[in-house]
């Protein structure tokens, strides 16, 4: 074992070296204490060291001479058969300090056995709650990513609904009534629309044109040679404007019945709207090209 004089030397050396303060009362309790674990009188050196460390709150403020009261604490306690105490106090030294070692010079193999027993677990908890912290804060950078992500997602989906404006378009009933397309159109039925305003208006050139045409034969005086011409005219001219008319007629009420089946109160669509650059996210703007110019020239500048 290190004898008494080299061991005071040694925890003056270190205080001295890390600049530490000490109370007087700890250092002669300690050194009283220690006397009396040389002297192998270990019921007194423990109830000195005890009144230095003992406790949940250590009466020892200086960490050289707390560390070295719970190792001779620690290696007293095995002396007297309580075990699990000197686990304890190894234990408790390591937490203060994971890396402090025992001399097993000057200790006991016993001690020192029992001092690396707890050393190893204690590695093995620290190394668990490294990784359940590391893990924690793995979660928490990724929770972090997700916010980030979501609110991202958010900016967006606002900067898309600010981005678009909704037009309403109110359709009446009265022009769904109207033919040649009028209330397709008004259903914006594009083709539907331009199909019944082309037939209806080709219908009613047609009978347009038959009826004139019958109406001019009226001022004719065929010959007697002439009449049977005249009057296969005059038929063909009537049943021509009869179809023509009826035809009319046929698909303008079809027209007005496909508008009101399929009538849309409200038509809503969509347009874009231009945002101040400052209510724009960066990535939304993109690069712009800038023409500047000024009384001494000008300049080309792309913008990021």
């Amino acid at each position: 074992m290190i004898r008494r004089p080299a061991l005071s030397g040694l925890i003056f050396l270190l205080m001295g070296a890390f600049a530490l303060p000490v109370a007087a009362d700890e250092l002669s309790d300690f050194e009283s204490a220690r006397r009396s674990y040389d002297k192998q009188s270990y019921t007194k050196a423990a109830r000195g060291l005890e009144s230095l460390v003992g406790g949940v709150v250590p009466r020892a403020a200086n960490p050289v001479v707390r560390l070295e009261a719970r190792k001779y604490l620690g290696a007293t306690y095995l002396f007297l058969g309580k075990k699990d105490a000197a686990r304890e106090q190894f234990r408790l030294l390591l937490e203060e300090d994971p890396d402090y070692d025992i001399d097993p010079v000057a200790f006991p193999e016993a001690v020192v056995q029992t001092f690396q027993e707890v050393q190893k677990k204690v590695s093995v908890e620290r190394a668990r709650r490294d990784a359940l912290e590391l893990a924690r804060k793995q979660r928490e950078r990724s929770e972090e990513v997700e916010d980030l992500i979501r609110q991202q997602q958010r900016i967006e989906a606002l900067e898309k609904l600010a981005s678009e404006q909704t037009i309403e378009k109110v359709n009446s009933r009265w022009i769904a009534a109207i033919p040649f397309g009028a209330g397709q159109f008004q259903n914006e039925n594009r083709k539907l629309g331009i199909m019944f305003a082309t037939t209806e208006s080709a219908f009613l050139a047609a009978s347009i044109a038959t009826f004139i045409g019958h109406n001019s034969l009226r001022d004719e005086n065929p010959g007697p040679n002439e009449i049977d011409r005249a009057r296969r005219v005059e038929k063909a001219l009537r049943i021509g404007n009869w179809v023509s008319v009826g035809a009319l007629l046929s698909f303008a009420i079809a027209g007005v019945v496909e508008a009101e089946v399929r009538f849309r109160p409200v038509i809503r669509s969509s347009r874009p709207r231009e945002l101040p650059d400052e209510l724009r996210s960066p990535q939304s703007r993109g690069p712009q090209l800038r023409l500047e110019m000024g009384l001494t020239g000008g300049k080309l500048r792309i913008d990021f």
